[in-house]
C-alpha cells in the first residue's frame, strides 16, 4: 500500500486499517465524536519520533508529519502539496498511516 492509495480510502476501509495498525477503533471520522481517539494515534507515533503540525481554518483542514532520522523530512510538504481533509480525524488517520508506509509498512490483511 502506498501514500496515494491511503489518501483516497473511503471511511470504512480507512478505519479498518487504523484498527489493524494502531489497535485504535474509531466509530467514524466526525471530529465532534472521535477526535480524542484519533489524537491517540498521533501519540503512538510521537513516541516513535514523529512530530505533527495541524492547521484548521474555515475551509481548510491540514495535517503534516515530520521525522528527522537521516535528515529532515515531511510526509506531504516535501512532495509539493498538502492534502485537504474533510475532518481532522480523517487527516490524522491518513497522515499516520502514510507515516507507517514510510517507516514500518502498513498491515493490510
Amino acid at each position: 500500500m502506498d501514500r496515494d492509495t491511503i489518501l483516497v480510502l473511503e471511511e470504512a476501509p480507512l478505519l479498518d486499517l487504523v484498527e489493524k495498525n494502531f489497535n485504535v477503533k474509531l466509530g467514524g471520522l466526525r471530529d465532534e465524536e472521535y477526535l480524542t481517539q484519533a489524537w491517540g494515534i498521533m501519540e503512538i507515533l510521537v513516541e516513535k519520533g514523529w512530530s505533527f503540525d495541524m492547521r484548521i481554518e474555515r475551509n481548510l483542514k491540514r495535517i503534516d508529519g515530520y521525522k528527522f532520522d537521516n535528515g529532515p523530512g515531511t510526509i506531504f510538504a516535501q512532495h509539493g502539496s498538502l492534502p485537504y481533509f474533510d475532518s481532522m480525524c480523517e487527516g490524522i488517520c491518513k497522515t499516520c498511516l502514510v507515516a507507517l508506509v514510510l517507516t514500518e509498512g502498513v498491515k493490510a490483511d
